[in-house]
């Protein structure tokens, strides 16, 4: 082991050497593992815990067969299970998850669950590929390829592989409450180099309650008296869609005629018998990248907004969506909630959910993804003060719940220089730097999280999309710079304890 490393010392003979071998030996198996993951259907089902879910025990099976098959240690821990690799109390972390979310199967071309490797040559497509089954799959074999050496590790590494990480964080905080973490972790689930920064994710659930008291409105005229889209709060919508009643011949052809081209959202318009039925198609992608959809609901908002509307909770609703989101994505129109940070970027805002609410009337769910540079507070008051002048203004009645969360910043740790050269090294591109997100992940909960990978930082992020896919190329990558990583960080030992050793 050698004290000084400059930056071309990295990725190191040894470690290149351990990367080419996972590659030569492991890559078909890499696919194979990819392919086994993505058939559990391991999506949570809110009444039962994921833990005690079939498919994730299934999943949990399969993980311990394939533990042992390949000489890795397994521990299953309920909300998590650990793959381990060594023996010593210092350790890194390989922080992944294994639930995934909900997919439309009516929207992918063939079945989400089963690895599609054939319709699109060169590509993997299947839901979780991206997010995060790929990475579990490169993480297994890049472990395997680092064993194979035979050469004792200076650390011990553990495959972290939560199991609740799409939908409630609960399970995974109370496991690590039981259980000292890694003193290094990096985490697979988001974009390449090195992911430092993360907005804090939040929600906002705006209620249009229904009428109480419904105007009389004479037969014949045109009613918005429906309104509904999205799947789940952390993907741009793709599909969304209104009822009009009262329809007449003409509106049709008048609401086709506000179209706009270039918003990439189609609109498809049906009338029977005076109802008017209207879908729109866009395109879904996760909500921290809202720019990289095509969001169906309020791209409808602003079709439906060309015209006026007798009121009914649908064309309240219409109007609230068009004053204060409009078809941005960086709360240009929300009062004075527009801010960004020099690192993290801006904050975004995206419409995701709409849809009946508890008890009547129409729930809008918005996520909210906010950087560094305002307090919770601050921001959580400026909201209610958007809301509150709205519903003045209008004469509208409103409720609305918020759940602001906080953004995360790992202003320095040891293993960034090393994991920037090794993407440097294999990838042929600069990297100034980390980088900042607006997703979250579970890397914040552990010492020293960052994100590393997978997907690319010039390429759309496709999990949570009705279309998920990684390049198999991608995939190769991804398992080399795993497996030097591995090296670089298990062997070498680039930490501080291993700086205090020498």
């Amino acid at each position: 082991m050698r004290d000084e490393q400059t930056p071309s010392d990295r990725p190191s003979p040894v470690a290149r050497a351990v990367a080419t071998h996972a590659v030569a030996c492991y890559f078909d198996a890499v696919v194979s593992t990819l392919a086994d993951l993505v058939a559990f259907r391991t999506v949570a089902d809110p009444g039962v815990p994921n833990a005690r879910h079939p498919e994730f025990l299934r999943l949990k099976d399969y993980l311990a067969r394939k533990a042992a098959d390949l000489g890795l240690e397994f521990e299953d821990h309920g909300a998590a299970v650990l793959l381990g690799l060594g023996d010593s109390d210092d350790r890194l972390g390989l922080v992944t998850h294994a639930d995934v979310r909900p997919a439309d199967e009516a929207a992918w071309a063939a079945d989400p669950f089963s690895l599609d490797r054939r319709s699109e040559p060169g590509r993997l497509i299947g839901r979780g590929v991206e997010d995060d089954k790929g990475p579990i799959a490169a993480a297994i074999y890049s472990m395997k390829a680092l064993g194979d050496q035979g050469t004792p590790t200076g650390r011990r590494v553990e495959l972290i592989i939560s199991l609740t990480e799409e939908s409630d964080w609960t399970p995974f905080r109370e496991f690590l409450g039981r259980w000292v973490p890694p003193q290094l972790n990096i985490a697979l689930d988001a974009v390449y180099p090195v992911v430092t920064a993360e907005r804090g994710s939040g929600t906002v659930l705006v209620t249009v309650p229904p009428e109480a008291n419904p105007p009389h409105q004479p037969d014949g005229d045109a009613r918005l008296v429906s309104l509904a889209g999205g799947r789940f709060p952390s993907q741009i919508p793709a599909e969304a869609e209104a009822v009009v009643t009262g329809a007449g011949p003409n509106l049709t052809a008048e609401l086709l005629g506000h179209v706009d081209g270039s918003a990439g959202v189609m609109f498809d318009l049906e009338t029977t018998g005076g109802r008017l039925h209207i879908r729109a198609r866009g395109v879904a992608a996760h909500s921290s990248t809202p720019w990289e959809g095509r969001n169906a609901i309020t791209q409808l908002a602003r079709l439906l907004g060309t015209r006026p509307w007798p009121p009914t909770t649908a064309a309240t609703m219409i109007r609230l969506i068009n004053d204060l989101i409009g078809t941005g994505h960086y709360a240009e129109r929300f009062g004075t909630l527009a801010y960004a940070h020099d690192f993290m970027g801006p904050l975004t805002l995206a419409l995701t959910t709409l849809g009946p609410a508890d008890g009547g009337g129409l729930v809008a769910g918005l996520n909210i993804r906010r950087p560094v540079g305002r307090s919770r507070e601050e921001v959580d008051a400026t909201i209610r003060t958007s809301l509150d002048s709205w519903r003045q203004r209008t004469g509208s009645r409103l409720d609305y719940i918020l759940d602001i969360g906080d953004p995360y910043h790992l202003e320095s740790a040891p293993h960034i220089p090393v994991l920037l050269d090794i993407f440097r090294f294999y990838t042929g591109r600069d990297a100034a730097g980390p980088i900042s997100i607006g997703g979250g992940t579970q890397a914040r909960l552990l010492p020293n999280g960052l994100n590393f990978g997978p997907a690319m930082p010039d390429e759309p992020y496709t999990g949570h999309s009705e279309h998920e896919f990684m390049t198999v190329d991608r995939l190769r990558l991804s398992l080399q710079m795993y497996a030097a990583a591995l090296v670089e960080l298990a062997v070498r030992g680039d930490s501080p304890a291993s700086h205090r050793a020498r």
